[in-house]
């Protein structure tokens, strides 16, 4: 093991992770832009479609921020990536709050915001992804779980501040935290990026692996992100009441931020495939559960299910990307296989609107939204054939 993996396993890997926990819960508030949609597109002239498509450019931005955020992150280092996610995340949502033109919305939130996401999830994973093999997993869980907190809490304190305050000011406040939550896991991070980090920054990725990867992440997060977009309609059509809609999503949200929170230390004992394997059967049972519905509670159960796996994909992907590659290749390969997730949050919504349809006249049909796990179940097969492949870094 290296010195700066000696030092991480004694204990010295706690700031950097609790910098990535502080960094996520700043960067996930974007999830929470549906909170402002509505009154800021009508403030600036602007569809109820735009607003969301500023949403979804914002994720684009962060994809994007992500795919070439690897060659600059060990040359800059995390924490003047963090600093600077605080300046751009913080001018952008200040913009964005003063805006009266729909432009300046999409240059403060699409942009800017989106921007700083993606800096601010890179390092944070980048900074799990250091942690020894042994703890990788619970470390890397804590992080992305941050990132699902950050929307929970906003979701919670937003709506009676926007009633007493407005969206303007509201926006502005929520800016002043985020570049100071950014600014704080800056000051707790390391400076510079560790030796090691700089002398493998250049070894070869696996490519392969990365492509399994790829296929693991889109298949099995693909089924969430279409619940996610139709939770609503799919219970509706499943007969449930409004009420018990509203805890259908309630139950899809709750486990995905419980997935990501439990996954990562179990399989820091099992192993990232095997961990991976439970989560991806998770979701098919799931699935069926939802297609073939006998009574409420199977519905909800189904939907907490759903989000499990989700969540608990989103926490093992990224620490078997380390295992695979190492911590000083993590952010280039994670950026490509965190594509994987863009391409399924792109298509599954757009594939969700045809299967509802279907679903309206048999129910049972809803269990083709669990095909892209075949997928994902196929791809860890194949990485297990190709060994452990982890990196002791």
């Amino acid at each position: 093991m290296t010195d700066a993996g000696a030092r991480l396993e004694s204990g010295h890997w706690r700031r950097p992770v609790l910098a990535g926990v502080v960094a996520n819960l700043a960067a996930g508030t974007l999830f929470g832009w549906s909170l402002v949609a509505q009154p800021a597109a009508e403030a600036v002239g602007m569809s109820t479609g735009g607003a969301a498509a500023v949403f979804a450019s914002a994720i684009v931005v962060l994809a994007a921020v992500l795919l070439v955020l690897g060659p600059v992150q060990w040359r800059v280092g995390p924490r003047r990536l963090l600093l600077g996610a605080a300046v751009i995340g913080g001018v952008g949502l200040l913009l964005a709050a003063t805006a009266h033109h729909p432009l300046v919305l999409w240059i403060g939130v699409a942009l800017l915001f989106g921007v700083a996401n993606g800096l601010a999830y890179g390092v944070s994973l980048g900074l799990a992804a250091r942690v020894p093999p042994p703890r990788r997993g619970a470390a890397t869980g804590l992080v992305v779980s941050a990132y699902a907190a950050g929307p929970v809490l906003l979701g919670v304190v937003a709506p009676p501040a926007l009633d007493a305050d407005g969206w303007r000011m509201s926006l502005a406040v929520l800016a002043v935290i985020v570049a100071g939550l950014l600014a704080g896991a800056a000051w707790l991070v390391p400076a510079g990026s560790p030796e090691a980090d700089r002398r493998g920054h250049h070894d070869p990725v696996p490519r392969r692996d990365v492509a399994l990867l790829w296929v693991v992440f889109a298949g099995g997060t693909a089924p969430g992100l279409l619940l996610f977009a139709y939770a609503v309609p799919v219970a509706g059509d499943l007969q449930l009441s409004l009420r018990a809609a509203g805890l259908a999503v309630s139950a899809l949200a709750a486990g995905n931020l419980i997935g990501r929170l439990v996954a990562g230390s179990p399989s820091d004992r099992i192993g990232r495939l095997p961990a991976v394997a439970v989560a991806l059967s998770t979701g098919a049972v799931a699935i069926v559960a939802l297609a073939l519905p006998t009574s409420v509670p199977v519905v909800l159960a189904g939907y907490l299910g759903t989000g499990l796996a989700y969540g608990a994909v989103s926490t093992l992907v990224p620490a078997a990307t380390a295992d695979r590659v190492g911590a000083a290749a993590f952010p280039t390969a994670y950026g490509v296989v965190f594509t994987g997730w863009g391409c399924a949050g792109l298509l599954a919504p757009l594939a969700g609107g045809p299967l509802l349809g279907l679903t309206e006249r048999q129910p049972a049909l809803l269990i083709l939204a669990g095909t892209p796990l075949i997928g994902a179940a196929a791809a860890v097969l194949l990485l297990v054939g190709r060994g452990s492949g982890q990196l002791q870094s």
